[in-house]
C-alpha cells in the first residue's frame, strides 16, 4: 500500500488527540494528499477502548484507510501521534517505509512538577529500530518547553504541529440567541487536574454571583469535595453529555482554568471554543499560541472581564470576530495543506484511492463458543460475524451441536465437542483443545479471539499463550447467579477486553460480573436481527402455513435438556385444544436443534424448526418462553406479547430475574414452573387482547437497539490494532529486565 501520508497513532484516545489527527486527514484527504492510517496500542489505554468514531469514519469513507496488521505500507512522510503509542514495541512489526518521519508530540515529556510523562529518548530509539530517525513536533510552546529542558533534546521541527480544526464545524454554534444575563462555561474531562485546586479559585473562574449562569460539562463527584456546596447559578452536566458544539452554542463565554500540576499542551477545548466564537478567558501562558484571540486574565479577574465586554458590544463583537478568524488562519485545514506541502510537495500524481467497498477490512476474526443448553454462545457469535465489514474473514469454532446454523448463514464453522459429549477425561480433553485450538489458529491466522462462554477453558488459554499477538476477547453476558464463577472470573485478566452484551435486566443483576463492568467494552443487546430483517405479520404467516385469521402462540420452552417444562406446555395444550372448545388457537413449537429428546406432540400442535425463530415473531400474538438472554430480548424487541418462565436450573444465569424484572416493568408477564396455578392465570390473561395490546406497546417503548453492529465494529476495529508486544525495549546501556 502507498500513500503520501501515513499518520500512525492509537486511535481509540477519546479526547483531542483524535479529533485532531481526524481533522487533519480530512484537510489532507481533502487536498488530494493519499493518506493512511496505522493503528497501534498503548499502554496508558485499556483493551475496552473503541476507535474514536472520527477515525473509524475516515476509514468506512475510504478517506483514509486502516492499515491492516501484517501489510507492508510505504509512505512519503510519515507522522507518528502521541510519544505514548510509541514507548514499547508492538506484537506485529509497523513493516513501514518513508521518506520523513515526524513525532508529533501531543504531551509534554514532564509535568508541572517535573514528573516524567514519557521517556524521549526511548522513543526516539524505538521509532528509529522500526520506522527510521524522526524530527520530533511539538503542539504548541509549553511541550516546546519540555523537550527543550531536557539535557539532551531531540531535533525539532521549526515551527509546532499545531491541531486542526475547521471553523465551519462549529458554525451553528456561533449562531446565539439573546439571554437574559450572560452564560459563563467550560467543558473538559472530569479528572481533577483539568479544574482548579481549590474552592476560592474555582470560584473565581466560575463566578458564585447572581449575574450570570455557570454552566459546566465534565462535573463528577470527584470535584465535590473542592467545590464544596454548589453555587445556585451553576448549572453541571457529565461529560459527554451534549455534542460539543451544542454545549458550546449555548454559552457566551469560555473560562478555562486548571490545576497547578497541568500543563495543557495545546488546548483544543479553547480552539473550539474560538471556532464558536465564544469570548475565551485564559491564563496568561496562552497568549503565545492564541495571540490577540483571546483574554487573559486571572481566575479572580474573569467576573469584571465579563462585566467589561457585556458593557461594550461593540469590542465584545470585535474580540469573538477575531478568535473565528484566529482559528481560520492559523489552524485551520488549510494550514495542514500548507505544512504537507512544505514537506512533501503537491500530492503525489496517481489515481485517487476508491471509495469505501475497496478500504482494507483488516485480519480474521476467530470465535470459539462453549455449548450450552441452549443456542445463545453461538448465535451471539453469529450476530456480531455476520454484520463485519465485508471481506472480513470470520470463523467459528463451536461445541454446539447447533453448528450447521452457522455454516447455512454462510459462516465458516468447525465442530468441537465438549468432553462430556466426545467421552473423554477432563485432563485428557483439555491437552485436545488445546492442540484442536492451536492448529486452527495457525490455520485462520486471526488477529482476534472471541471467546463466548462462561468457563475460559484451561486446554484454551493454553493455546492462546502461545500467540500473544492476538486479542483476547471474552464475550460474556451477565446475570450470573450470585457468588457462582468466582473462578471463572480470576481468569479476566487473561483476556485483553471483556465484550459484555447488554442486559436489559441490569438493574437487578446481583451476579459477580457487576464488579467487573466499568471494564467491559459494554454494548446494548445483542440480537441476531435487526427489526428491519424479520418479516412482516402477513408474510411470516404464509411461510409458517398458519390461519391468517385464527390467533397463534407460540412455545419458546428450550431445549428441555436440563430443565423440565413439560407442565406449562401441556397447560397450553390443554387451553388450545380444539377438542376441549380452544377457540381456534394456533399452537406453535419451536424445536431446539441441540434437544436431546423430543416428547410427543398433540396432532394440533405444529413444529417449528427454522433458523433464526426471530425472523418469524411478528407471526404470533403472544408467547410462551423461557427467559434466556437471546429469547428474552429477541422477544421484548419484536414488541411480542410473553408470558415467561424462566428455566431454574442452577447452572443458568439468574432467568427468574429477568422474567421478573420484565413483569415489574409491564413488558411481559412471568409465571414459575412449579405453580401451575400461576400458570395458567397468568397465560388466561396473555390470551386478553388488551393485556396483549398493554405488553406490546410498552416493549415498543422500552425495547434498545440492538448491540450487534456496535460489538462488530470494535472487534473489526481491534482487528486493525496492533497489540503491544510483551518483550521490553532496552537501549544501551540498560540492565535485563
Amino acid at each position: 500500500m502507498d500513500f503520501d501520508i501515513l499518520i500512525a497513532g492509537d486511535f481509540r484516545f477519546p479526547g483531542g488527540t483524535s479529533t485532531s489527527v481526524a481533522s487533519e486527514v480530512r484537510a489532507l484527504a481533502g487536498a488530494g494528499y493519499r493518506t493512511g492510517l496505522l493503528a497501534l496500542a498503548t499502554a496508558p489505554l485499556a483493551g475496552n477502548r473503541p476507535i474514536h468514531p472520527e477515525i473509524r469514519a475516515l476509514h468506512d469513507s475510504g478517506a483514509a484507510p486502516l492499515v491492516p496488521p501484517g501489510r507492508p505500507v510505504a509512505a512519503r512522510l510519515c507522522c507518528l501521534h502521541h510519544p505514548a503509542a510509541f514507548a514499547a514495541l508492538p506484537a506485529v512489526p509497523p513493516l513501514v517505509t518513508s521518506r520523513q518521519r515526524i513525532i508529533v508530540a501531543h504531551h509534554p515529556c514532564t509535568d508541572a512538577a517535573g514528573v516524567g510523562q514519557y521517556d524521549v529518548r526511548r522513543v526516539s530509539a524505538l521509532v528509529a529500530e522500526l520506522f527510521g530517525p524522526a524530527v520530533w513536533a511539538p503542539v504548541g510552546p509549553k511541550v516546546r518547553e519540555t523537550l527543550l529542558r531536557l539535557p539532551v533534546p531531540p531535533p525539532l521541527t521549526e515551527e509546532d504541529w499545531h491541531n486542526i480544526l475547521d471553523p465551519g464545524d462549529f458554525a451553528a454554534a456561533r449562531q446565539r440567541l439573546p439571554r437574559g444575563r450572560p452564560v459563563i462555561g467550560r467543558h473538559s474531562r472530569p479528572q481533577p487536574d483539568k479544574w482548579p485546586d481549590d474552592r476560592q479559585t474555582f470560584l473565581a473562574a466560575y463566578p458564585d454571583d447572581p449575574g450570570v449562569t455557570v454552566r459546566l460539562m465534565g462535573w463528577s463527584e470527584a470535584l465535590q469535595p473542592v467545590v464544596g456546596p454548589r453555587p445556585e447559578n451553576w448549572e453541571v452536566l457529565p461529560f459527554g453529555a451534549l455534542p460539543v458544539p451544542a454545549f458550546l452554542g449555548s454559552l457566551d463565554y469560555f473560562s478555562y482554568f486548571h490545576g497547578s500540576a497541568w500543563i495543557e499542551a495545546f488546548g483544543r477545548a479553547v480552539l473550539e471554543a474560538m471556532a464558536s466564537g465564544l469570548i475565551c478567558l485564559l491564563p496568561p501562558d496562552f497568549r503565545p499560541l492564541f495571540g490577540e484571540a483571546a483574554v487573559y486574565c486571572r481566575p479572580e479577574e474573569v467576573l469584571s472581564h465579563v462585566r467589561r465586554l457585556e458593557a461594550d458590544p461593540a469590542a465584545r463583537q470585535a474580540l469573538a470576530e477575531r478568535a473565528v478568524e484566529t482559528v481560520r488562519d492559523r489552524f485551520g485545514p488549510a494550514r495542514a495543506v500548507d505544512r504537507a506541502e512544505a514537506l512533501i510537495g503537491p500530492p503525489a500524481a496517481r489515481p485517487a484511492p476508491a471509495v469505501a467497498a475497496a478500504a482494507p477490512r483488516g485480519g480474521g476474526i476467530l470465535y470459539f463458543t462453549s455449548n450450552g443448553v441452549g443456542m445463545g454462545h453461538l448465535t451471539r457469535c453469529m450476530a456480531t460475524a455476520r454484520r463485519l465489514p465485508a471481506g472480513t474473514p470470520a470463523a467459528i469454532v463451536t461445541m454446539s451441536k447447533a453448528f450447521e446454523v452457522a455454516r447455512d448463514e454462510g459462516i465458516a464453522v468447525e465442530y468441537l465437542p465438549y468432553f462430556r459429549a466426545a467421552r473423554l477425561d477432563d485432563k485428557v480433553w483439555a491437552d485436545k483443545l488445546c492442540a484442536e485450538l492451536t492448529e486452527i489458529l495457525r490455520y485462520r491466522a486471526p488477529d482476534v479471539f472471541v471467546f463466548d462462554g462462561n468457563v475460559p477453558y484451561k486446554g484454551m488459554r493454553a493455546a492462546l499463550e502461545r500467540f500473544p499477538a492476538v486479542w483476547k476477547v471474552w464475550q460474556r453476558r451477565a446475570l450470573w447467579r450470585p457468588e457462582v464463577g468466582r473462578a471463572h472470573l480470576e481468569h479476566a485478566p487473561f483476556f485483553d477486553v471483556v465484550l459484555e452484551p447488554g442486559e436489559l435486566a441490569a438493574p437487578v443483576d446481583r451476579g459477580l460480573t457487576t464488579a467487573q463492568e466499568a471494564a467491559a467494552f459494554r454494548v446494548p443487546p445483542v440480537c441476531f436481527l435487526d427489526p428491519g430483517e424479520a418479516l412482516p405479520r402477513r408474510a411470516a404467516r404464509q411461510v409458517l402455513g398458519l390461519d391468517p385469521d385464527r390467533p397463534a402462540v407460540l412455545l419458546q420452552l428450550g431445549s428441555g435438556n436440563n430443565f423440565d417444562l413439560g407442565g406449562p406446555a401441556a397447560t397450553v395444550f390443554d387451553i388450545a385444544d380444539p377438542a376441549a372448545g380452544g377457540q381456534g388457537v394456533q399452537v406453535v413449537w419451536a424445536r431446539w436443534r441441540i434437544s436431546e429428546t423430543s416428547a410427543p406432540l398433540p396432532p394440533h400442535v405444529r413444529v417449528l424448526e427454522t433458523f433464526p425463530i426471530s425472523r418469524h415473531l411478528a407471526a404470533f400474538d403472544c408467547a410462551v418462553a423461557t427467559a434466556g438472554y437471546n429469547t428474552f430480548h429477541e422477544n421484548i424487541a419484536a414488541h411480542l406479547p410473553t408470558l415467561f418462565v424462566p428455566n431454574d436450573h442452577p447452572e443458568q444465569d439468574e432467568q427468574w430475574l429477568r422474567a421478573e424484572y420484565a413483569a415489574l416493568r409491564g413488558l411481559a408477564l412471568c409465571a414459575r414452573a412449579e405453580d401451575p396455578y400461576g400458570f395458567r392465570r397468568a397465560f388466561e390473561q396473555l390470551r386478553r387482547p388488551q393485556t396483549r395490546a398493554r405488553l406490546a406497546a410498552a416493549c415498543a417503548a422500552a425495547a434498545p437497539r440492538n448491540g450487534a453492529a456496535q460489538a462488530a465494529a470494535f472487534l473489526h476495529g481491534l482487528a486493525l490494532t496492533r497489540k503491544r508486544s510483551p518483550l521490553a525495549f532496552r537501549l544501551p546501556g540498560e540492565g535485563g529486565r
